[in-house]
């Protein structure tokens, strides 16, 4: 067991200024790699709905030809990742572990 507990109050609000400079920020270091990835409502919401979930992790991953990708994975109060109990991937308290978000570029927001 870890010595910390995490919570679903974890996270908050920042200053949409400060983010979009953020973002900037990282889009201006990495002009040709990709810059975020879009998830789906469905998707989220079976992660942190399993439930032993206090929220989630999205880990920096290589993927297929070395390709950046996002995992999403649940986790739990203790600070475990919530890994699926077989191996088509679902568990009985929905599916915990995701990719195959819509990358940006090419599909980026107009503003």
């Amino acid at each position: 067991m870890a010595d910390y507990k995490l919570s679903k109050t974890a996270g908050g609000a920042i200053d949409p200024t400060k983010a979009k400079n953020w973002m900037n920020k990282y889009k201006d270091k990495h002009t040709d790699h990709i810059h975020a990835y879009f998830f789906g409502s469905d998707i989220i919401r079976k992660i942190i709905d399993h439930p032993e979930a206090v929220g989630m992790r999205i880990y920096f991953s290589y993927g297929d030809e070395d390709k950046l990708q996002m995992v999403l994975i649940g986790a739990n109060e203790d600070g475990d990742n919530i890994w699926p109990d077989n191996q088509e991937g679902k568990d009985g308290g929905g599916e915990t572990v995701a990719d195959g978000g819509t990358p940006c570029p090419p599909y980026c927001p107009k503003n």
